[in-house]
């Protein structure tokens, strides 16, 4: 097994910068009939990558992670969702995992309840339980930069920069203009060109 040193803490710096963004993201007004099957996702994609400004992208953005957070057909769900959001920005993230977790149960097709689940778990230092999550967010929802980059950072504290560096590219290639990916990638790039020497 090779000795590997730790990566900078920029990396984990820009993940809760991240994070950050996505908390105040969730908590727009979203428009009805949305989550992750919602059929102008498609066009919001297309102007996401087409987009010829970081503010238009933001908005972009902005728009999908509003989408994403809507169950169509359940406003109850949609009043969990809440809940659970406001569990976890303020830090009771037991009671918010249990909150997502009960979404789950009644609707396990909602890409966005899994995601919330898995940012509680890794919050919690539940590595192996926010990574299930996120791959079932995946499954369900293969454009979610979201969690690919929360992919990365488990990916990283793990040491696994080679995966870490996958799941941002991922990311980056269905949102260019994540915070600080370019710069994300690169460290990663560089740091895994010095283990290989």
């Amino acid at each position: 097994m090779t000795n590997v040193t730790a990566p900078s803490p920029q990396i984990f710096e820009l993940f809760w910068a991240i994070l950050g963004i996505i908390a105040v993201a969730v908590t727009v007004p979203v428009p009805a009939c949305a989550d992750q099957n919602d059929p102008q996702l498609d066009d919001l994609f297309i102007a996401l990558q087409a987009s010829p400004s970081e503010t238009q992208a933001a908005n972009i953005e902005l728009e999908i992670w509003t989408r994403w957070g809507d169950h169509p057909y359940d406003p109850f769900a949609n009043q969990q969702m809440k809940k659970g959001i406001e569990l976890m920005n303020s830090g009771h993230l037991g009671a918010a995992e249990d909150v997502f977790s009960r979404i789950i149960n009644s609707h396990p097709d909602f890409a966005e309840a899994w995601n919330k689940r898995a940012t509680v778990r890794f919050f919690r230092g539940n590595d192996t339980g926010s990574a299930s999550d996120i791959l079932q967010v995946i499954k369900l929802e293969p454009r979610h930069f979201g969690a690919l980059s929360g992919l990365g950072i488990i990916r990283v504290r793990a040491g696994d920069f080679e995966g870490a560096l996958k799941a941002y590219k991922a990311a980056q290639r269905m949102n260019p203009y994540l915070l600080q990916i370019r710069a994300i990638i690169d460290q990663l790039g560089k740091k895994l060109k010095g283990l290989a020497l």
